[in-house]
């Protein structure tokens, strides 16, 4: 899936609101485990910089998933593109379409 929109800026794997990660989990609570804060990115020394970076669609990145969504099957997302948001205070899928 090279459609994954991720509004976590300081996610590693952000680039661009981009997911550039080879392969991503969801969990059954819809949340994105594979998010990882980078510590370079919080503290970045200008605040807009993360904006401007160029988006990264060349990642075809493999979607695990085990929330009960109209979009998994056996396990795997099979959705068009996703978005990662934050949702009470954690990342997660805002794609999810219950069954």
């Amino acid at each position: 899936m090279k459609d994954i929109k991720c509004a976590l800026k300081e996610c590693k794997y952000n680039r661009g609101y981009c997911c550039c990660a080879k392969q991503i989990t969801v969990n059954g609570k819809t949340d994105c485990v594979t998010y990882s804060p980078d510590e370079k990115k919080r503290t970045s020394s200008f605040e807009s910089s993360r904006e401007f970076i160029r988006a990264d669609y060349s990642v075809d990145t493999s979607v695990s998933c085990g929330a009960d969504c109209l979009f998994n099957k056996n396990g795997k997302c099979y959705a068009n593109g996703i978005t990662v948001s934050t949702e009470k205070s954690s990342a997660n899928c805002l794609t999810f379409v219950k069954k």
